[in-house]
């Protein structure tokens, strides 16, 4: 049974990842969230079921850079390198 100390809960990490949908798979999602508990537990010295990790999947027309959503900003590049 896993028991969960709720002051320890409230005071250690919650790390958010913020992704473009689609560039993980679920395992490598899992993976990666794997990683960075043992990481944290290690420099935390805490039992790992403190750990928090969430993924958040975003669209590309979410990630706006420089103006341009992802997608505008991808056929911007391909244009530039097609150019060259």
């Amino acid at each position: 049974m896993l028991y969960l100390n709720l002051e320890l809960v409230v005071s250690l990490p919650l790390i958010e990842i913020y992704l473009s949908k689609g560039v993980l798979t679920a395992k490598q999602k899992a993976d990666l969230a794997k990683k960075i508990t043992d990481v944290i537990v290690k420099e935390a010295k805490q039992p790992k079921q403190y750990t928090w990790v969430v993924i958040h999947e975003l669209p590309g027309e979410n990630w706006i850079i420089g103006g341009l959503t992802l997608p505008e900003l991808k056929a911007k590049l391909k244009e530039e390198m097609e150019r060259k």
